[in-house]
């Protein structure tokens, strides 16, 4: 604290503030005083300690100017001085715990005002406070994400902004908190955040409970799992449903009311299907026995087999990328929808205006215009693309015996280590498939969790009239459904992919749901007839946390990148042959020093932490549930817990309040008392939600053409242009999760390239990758600390951040007049294009941007080569070619060597044909 006079009034000033803390009671005056540092309050817990140096470090320090009034004259106060007089007016005399809050929270003021170069916290930066106070963490260390949001009663129920604003001038302190702060502007600025980052309102939030967030990362994890779920275990998911209910409906099995009777007929079932039924050895008479239950089940299973065998492998990803090969559009990202959009119109018809055969050969005058190596295209059909198809999933197609075998395989690997004994244990597990695709459609929308309700009719196909990208997208899938939060029970159309379209597809066809009821989930309880589509929210909220437990455990690259790590760590002397050879493969597929290995290790080590709190939580089944309320009986009742599990949940996570009111007899844990134990529980866990679900495909869209990262939903922005993204941000709700994801995303970026600097130049391309290379070279940063301080300069300096096909734009404070698309010193990021964006110092090339810069070359390599254009012409076309060349060779790697080589053979013989015109035509001007 700085030194003053003491005979100066501002002297006396802070001698009154002095007597004032010392006069509480909680406060540890043996310790210091107003003038210390440091500052020690005594609570129940122990000490706090509050240390106002942090107020010096340069990520906190504003430079906004302070000032205190006193009688005379006017002073000016350092930042450290301001925080001690809001800490001093925040405190009480039996609670200490306004103190902490005040301090932690003007940390995060002061934080983000030095982030974003304001002076003070005013009616245009305080809605984003708000965002990044829910989203992030500041203290002493740097910036730091949020797993969830602090509670409203431990943070802004406590310290009062706009009361202590009063507080301070009335002491005569004003700056950095504006005077144009009010009650009303705070309230509906927070309103917005909270609608953005939560999907609840202020009020809500007030009220309490739990608000997690997935990042990108993560959540990719998880999206990625549920589509493995997806491809693997549909089809025999949809066989199995479907013969269980004609066997159902054949032999009256519903309509049997002894339920003991009815599970030992249901029984067959199910032990036909896992390939262990033991037949009667006895023949038994009648219309119905075990053995006439066994033929007739396993004949309907294989005839459920070959009759959905061609239309659900025709639309299998890994079917449609066979094709997409064997026809050599493998380097063009349009492919893989046309391909589909064929395959949805012959097995999965809807009304258009373009017939299957219209559509290809619209797309093959498309690549006539653009594609430099089509010809071998030019007289394939329409139903020679069936044809191949045909073949490619035709041979791996099962004779009777072979398709029995592989289902008790399968339905064996689906169970885990225990077999069903009744049909009920296998049908749960069938939910869970039919629950990780209506959460694929949740991840890949975006929208709302009351707005899944919709029936299949409820989606219309118009022409696609955007002159950009109707070749590969003929048709445009919208959904006239409610909004109900923005627009009540007004119906509005809003597009969707042909991808969402199949999954709802073929989930109706699995639960056989009528013509007006929602496609996407069962119904359950009292709706099991008709599910209700005004309770999406109750459905959807279900079904996307369904899975995440199995996926801590059961996710591939989790289990590779564990055992990679565990191997690496053994002494390779000691190895074994298979473990050698293990180690080997291993190490080909993952780097456990790069960014994104080491990212899969702490969230794999995350989510499995998370299981045993998770399982104590509304998220875990009904007998878990049921087993931790009764340890908290046995605590409430002994004050022992034996089951050592749960003793660690609460122990940990329960805090002190709630341990000592379970001990309280008048305390029943009633459903209302047990949801408010969950909630407690599941803050700063990791869980999906469906408002989780919105972040991560906000910051999917970010980085849609960044390689692993996003492309699990890439494929939902097949447009050219942004109008299926521009068209999701018409309420300021999206708009508001949009801001909270660019923070997120932006710290990702620099993060990866920070810790995977050695590969700049050969994975990440651009100026902007060179130059966090360059700032890691000049700094040097070895712990995590100076990593943090080095990515907040960083991204401290960035403007803005925009995903093209071929390269995302991150352009930095004082550079603007360096930028390709700049004009009068100022960027302009919607002009992005190759010539532009392939050499920009504030471009951030990868592999991801890869089909994009070819698919966008190959019009001008096309034009290039045509013998009727003159050189003079196309002149102006070399500059793009050579930078598109040049970053074309850089990513080329093993993975992609033959592809990429013939890419880099076309771009030679343009620029060299060019060359060769130019010379030509300069002898005929001499």
């Amino acid at each position: 604290m700085q030194e003053y006079d003491s005979e100066s009034e501002l002297f006396d000033f802070w001698v009154d503030q002095n007597n004032k803390l010392l006069s509480n009671s909680l406060f540890l005056s043996e310790r210091g005083d107003i003038f210390s540092d440091i500052l020690y309050f005594k609570h129940r817990q122990g000490v706090t300690a509050l240390d106002f140096s942090v107020f010096e470090k340069s990520h906190i320090m504003n430079a906004g100017e302070i000032t205190l009034t006193t009688k005379e004259q006017t002073h000016k106060l350092c930042l450290k001085d301001y925080a001690k007089l809001v800490v001093v007016s925040s405190i009480s005399p039996k609670s200490v715990s306004q103190a902490r809050v005040a301090y932690s929270m003007l940390v995060h003021i002061c934080g983000f005002l030095n982030f974003n170069a304001s002076s003070v916290l005013d009616v245009t930066n305080l809605e984003d406070f708000h965002i990044s106070f829910l989203t992030q963490n500041i203290n002493g260390d740097g910036y730091f994400s949020r797993i969830s949001p602090s509670s409203y009663r431990a943070t802004y129920s406590t310290f009062n902004l706009i009361r202590t604003r009063n507080k301070l001038q009335e002491l005569g302190v004003f700056g950095l908190l504006s005077h144009n702060l009010s009650k009303g502007l705070f309230e509906t600025t927070l309103d917005n955040a909270c609608r953005a980052v939560m999907g609840i309102s202020r009020r809500e939030f007030e009220a309490g409970g739990s608000f997690n967030s997935l990042t990108l990362e993560l959540g990719q994890y998880y999206i990625d799992y549920l589509k493995s779920i997806y491809e693997a275990d549909y089809f025999f998911t949809l066989i199995c449903q479907r013969a269980i209910r004609s066997i159902s409906i054949k032999f009256g099995l519903d309509s049997i009311s002894d339920s003991n009777i009815k599970v030992r007929w249901t029984k067959v079932l199910a032990d036909t299907i896992q390939g262990v039924f033991t037949p009667n050895v006895n023949k038994v008479s009648g219309v119905i026995s075990r053995n006439k239950l066994h033929e007739a089940m396993g004949e309907a299973l294989f005839e459920q087999y070959q009759c959905h065998f061609k239309r659900v492998q025709s639309l299998k990803e890994s079917n449609i990328h066979r094709v997409i090969k064997l026809l050599g559009l493998e380097m063009r990202f349009d492919a893989v929808e046309v391909i589909r959009t064929l395959m949805l119109q012959k097995y999965y018809p809807f009304e258009a205006h373009k017939e299957p055969r219209e559509v290809w050969e619209g797309y093959l005058r498309s690549l006539d215009k653009a594609a430099v190596d089509k010809e071998h295209l030019s007289k394939v059909k329409v139903d020679d693309v069936y044809s191949l198809m045909s073949e490619i999933v035709t041979a791996n197609k099962l004779c009777v015996e072979d398709f029995m075998r592989e289902l008790a395989q399968w339905s064996q690997a689906l169970m885990g280590v225990d077999k069903a004994e009744y049909i009920s244990g296998l049908t749960k597990e069938f939910e869970r498939v039919s629950d990780a695709m209506t959460s694929l459609v949740v991840a890949w929308l975006g929208y709302r969790k009351s707005e899944f309700g919709f029936p299949l009719t409820a989606i219309h196909i118009e022409p696609n009239l955007d002159i950009l990208d109707n070749s590969h997208i003929p048709f445009r899938f919208k959904l006239k459904w409610v909004v109900p939060k923005t627009n009540g029970q007004t119906k509005i159309d809003r597009e969707i992919t042909s991808q969402c379209y199949q999954v709802a597809a073929q989930l109706k066809e699995l639960f056989q749901s009528a013509e007006d009821s929602p496609c996407l989930y069962a119904g359950t309880g009292k709706h099991k007839n008709k599910p209700a589509s005004s309770e999406s929210h109750l459905y959807i909220d279900k079904r996307v946390k369904s899975n995440w437990i199995k996926f801590a455990f059961e996710y591939l690259p989790f289990l590779e990148i564990n055992e990679l790590d565990q191997l690496s760590k053994k002494d390779s002397t000691k190895l074994t042959s298979i473990e050698a050879e293990k180690l080997q493969w291993l190490n080909a597929k993952y780097d456990l020093s790069s960014s994104r290995s080491i990212n899969m290790l702490e969230s794999s080590a995350e989510v499995r932490q998370g299981v045993t709190r998770l399982n104590c939580t509304v998220l875990a089944d009904k007998v878990s549930r049921e087993s931790f309320k009764q340890t908290l009986l046995e605590f409430k009742n002994t004050g022992k817990i034996t089951n050592l599990a749960h003793k660690e949940v609460v122990d940990k996570y329960l805090s002190n309040e709630t341990r000592q009111s379970l001990a309280n007899d008048n305390i029943k844990l009633d459903r209302k008392t047990m949801t408010d134990i969950s909630n407690e529980l599941l803050q700063d866990v990791r869980y999906p939600s469906p408002h989780a679900f919105r972040h991560i495909w906000a910051e999917a869209v970010l980085t849609r053409y960044q390689g692993d990262v996003g492309a699990v939903i890439r494929h939902q922005f097949c447009h050219l242009d942004d109008s299926f993204f521009m068209a999701y941000l018409r309420d300021k709700e999206a708009k508001g999760i949009v801001n909270a994801a660019r923070i997120k995303v932006l710290n990702s970026i620099v993060d990866t390239l920070l810790i995977d600097s050695k590969k700049v130049g050969s994975e990440y391309l651009g100026g902007f990758s060179r130059y966090v290379k360059k700032a890691v070279s000049l700094t040097k940063p070895v712990t995590a600390s100076e990593l943090r301080a080095l990515r907040e300069k960083i991204t401290g300096r960035v403007i803005s951040l925009k995903s093209s096909h071929f390269a995302t734009c991150i352009p930095r404070e004082g550079g603007e007049s360096r930028a390709k698309c700049s004009e009068l010193g100022e960027i302009n990021p919607q002009n992005a294009k190759p010539s532009f964006c392939l050499g920009c110092t504030n471009a951030l090339i990868t592999e991801g941007n890869l089909k994009g810069i070819w698919m966008t070359l190959q019009p001008i390599v096309k034009e290039s080569l045509n013998e009727d254009v003159m050189g003079f012409m196309v002149q102006h076309h070399l500059p793009t070619l050579r930078s598109g060349y040049k970053r074309i060779r850089e990513l080329q790697n093993d993975r992609n060597v033959e592809s990429v080589s013939k890419i880099l053979q076309f771009i030679e013989k343009a620029i060299t044909t060019i060359e060769t015109k130019l010379a030509e035509e300069e002898g005929l001007y001499v």
